[in-house]
């Protein structure tokens, strides 16, 4: 889904929509926050289905041992696992670092979770909202528009309509299942019984 997707869905919620409009939306306040307001959401969303990714590290004789994740991956949220080429005995004194053995030299790869590429906040080119694309799951990108509809309309204290599009929000939060599988188990050899 693309950004402008996204707001054409949000903006329809608050009956703010315009589409005869360049900025799809006629209160300024709105289209000022508008992009703050979808990065919240997009950070408070992205635990319960979390983006995997993973990145290849090679290590030559002279390098150093002693590897800080973060200075291979910036967007790191949550380590998954590390997996090398061969069986070598590793440390981790904390979840950013690495110590590898003094004659290690090779490569082993990174399997993590990580942080959505955020919206700017001030678009640099005039069709970024059609070339944004999201990187959450289909299943939050459905109620990230609940969200940002609850975060755009909580000050507005005569319509309550704030209140309710984040009871809806938080309703939907809450039914959401973290796994994106059901997963599968092989079990092998075993006893006839």
């Amino acid at each position: 889904m693309t950004l402008k997707e996204m707001k054409i869905k949000a903006f329809s919620l608050i009956e703010e929509y315009y589409p005869t409009l360049k900025e799809m939306a006629e209160d300024e306040d709105v289209l000022n926050k508008i992009n703050g307001v979808v990065n919240q959401i997009q950070l408070d969303l992205m635990p319960y289905r979390r983006i995997t990714a993973n990145t290849t590290i090679e290590i030559e004789q002279d390098d150093d041992k002693i590897i800080n994740i973060k200075d291979y991956i910036e967007d790191i949220y949550q380590l998954n696992k590390i997996v090398f080429n061969e069986d070598i005995s590793y440390t981790m004194p904390d979840e950013n670092t690495i110590i590898l053995p003094e004659d290690y030299e090779g490569e082993f790869t990174i399997y993590y979770y990580k942080y959505p590429e955020l919206v700017e906040l001030n678009p640099s080119t005039d069709n970024y909202d059609e070339t944004y694309e999201f990187e959450l799951d289909n299943i939050l990108l459905e109620i990230m528009p609940y969200g940002i509809a609850a975060d755009l309309l909580k000050m507005d204290m005569i319509s309550n309509y704030g209140r309710y599009f984040y009871e809806r929000y938080m309703e939907m939060k809450n039914k959401i299942d973290p796994r994106s599988s059901n997963g599968i188990i092989t079990f092998e050899g075993g006893i006839d019984v």
